[in-house]
């Protein structure tokens, strides 16, 4: 019988690095991902012997027809797709392949996310106003408010990661 196990891990668009080493990480220890689902929240895995896995995580807002065929030809597999998010693997023995080569397609996915979260954060203002004045809208109070801050979070951290991406280009 194999082991299994499946891990709930929350991360955000802000965290598309650290979620890609953890999963590298896992595969390391002999953790081979299986599937994701939950939209990406919760992940399985089955027990083998360690290897060298690339991860990559990429948001598309419109996905190309060709999007897909230009990875799985250059030899990366794909374990989820959903809500615009994908993730890609692909083994290797001694250099680590990147789907993301140069600092410009980094900024440029962080982009996408950052119209994203800044269209569903500035939507919630609104919504926000019309329901504060309804007596009935005060014990959603605790779920909306976190959400709110978690998406304002994550806008922060895109802006942040951007920044440092510029910096780092701007100084090769």
């Amino acid at each position: 019988m194999n082991e299994t196990k499946k891990v709930f891990k929350w991360w955000d668009s802000s965290q598309s690095e650290t979620i890609t080493a953890w999963l590298e990480d896992m595969e390391a220890q002999g953790w081979h991902l299986q599937r994701v689902n939950w939209n990406g929240l919760r992940f399985h895995f089955e027990k083998g012997a360690p290897r060298k896995m690339s991860y990559c995580v990429d948001y598309q807002m419109k996905v190309d027809p060709n999007y897909a065929s230009i990875f799985e030809d250059t030899g990366w597999d794909k374990i989820y797709s959903g809500a615009g998010w994908y993730i890609w693997r692909q083994t290797y023995q001694h250099t680590k392949p990147e789907i993301f080569t140069d600092i410009d397609s980094m900024i440029e996915r962080n982009k996408r996310l950052i119209g994203v979260f800044t269209a569903v954060t500035a939507a919630q203002i609104p919504v926000f106003m019309i329901n504060i004045k309804n007596t009935f809208f005060y014990p959603l109070l605790i779920l909306y408010v976190p959400v709110l801050v978690l998406l304002v979070i994550s806008l922060y951290r895109l802006v942040a990661a951007n920044k440092k991406l510029q910096a780092k280009k701007d100084i090769l």
